[in-house]
This record gives structure tokens, sequence and C-alpha cells, in this order.
């Protein structure tokens, strides 16, 4: 599952969540620092694993 990226408007709590990709379009997302539900997401980096050697 994707992890996320978070910060809370209200706070300014930066935090993580894993969510499934539908999960994720629903867009309810909160603060657990505050429970505020104005966060933004953040751009992140990836990596995607391979089962082949490269």
């Amino acid at each position: 599952m994707p992890t996320y990226e978070y910060q809370c408007t209200a706070c300014k709590h930066s935090f993580s969540a894993i969510q499934t990709m539908s999960e994720h379009e629903k867009g309810k997302v909160a603060c657990p620092k505050c429970k505020s539900k104005k966060v933004k997401q953040q751009i992140s980096l990836f990596t995607a694993k391979t089962s082949r050697k490269s």
C-alpha cells in the first residue's frame, strides 16, 4: 500500500498515512495530533521494488 505524506494546516504537524488507493481518493484524512481535517498532501519520494535483480 502507498504511503502518503501530509501536513496539517491548522497545527503545522507533518505526518505519514498508509492508505489504499480507494481510501486516498475519498480524501478523509485527519491530523493525528489535533484531529483537524484541514490537511494538505505533500510531495514525497517513492521507491519501486521488483522481484528481479537489475
